[in-house]
């Protein structure tokens, strides 16, 4: 089984990956991805967020909480502190916000999202995307 130990470590900066923003539902298109497509790079959440204010341990620690029980819904393990995330953008997609538009209509194409709130929503919404992110690459 794949742990969040087997996503290689960015070395160097690297413009062909996009920064996943430290959330759920980002981290879950990472691991979907899996190791072939994602790397990870050593820092805080200081380091990785776009906040100017400085996190306390315990508003880390709040932020690790919801990040790993919204990836437990979708059955993913929960992810390691202490990294940044990054995704490869595939062939033909230039930027971030390329990379964004392009999944978000290949999760239309694979049917959509769920159309409901709460965890049922996540563990729907997990199979769209890892469809979704294999026929990206």
């Amino acid at each position: 089984m794949v742990s969040w130990d087997d996503f290689p470590v960015l070395t160097k900066e690297d413009d062909s990956y996009t920064h996943l923003p430290f959330s759920g539902w980002f981290l879950m298109m990472g691991w979907a991805a899996g190791p072939v497509h994602t790397r990870r790079r050593p820092g805080t959440l200081n380091d990785i967020l776009p906040s100017r204010d400085i996190l306390s341990g315990e508003d880390e620690e709040w932020l690790y909480q919801m990040v790993n029980e919204y990836l437990a819904l979708a059955g993913i393990p929960p992810v390691p502190r202490g990294y940044a995330w990054f995704l490869a953008r595939p062939a033909g997609i230039t930027s971030d916000e390329a990379l964004w538009r392009r999944l978000n209509e290949v999760i239309d194409e694979v049917g959509g999202l769920p159309h409901f709130d709460g965890p049922a929503y996540v563990t729907g919404a997990y199979p769209v995307i890892a469809e979704a992110v294999r026929r990206l690459y």
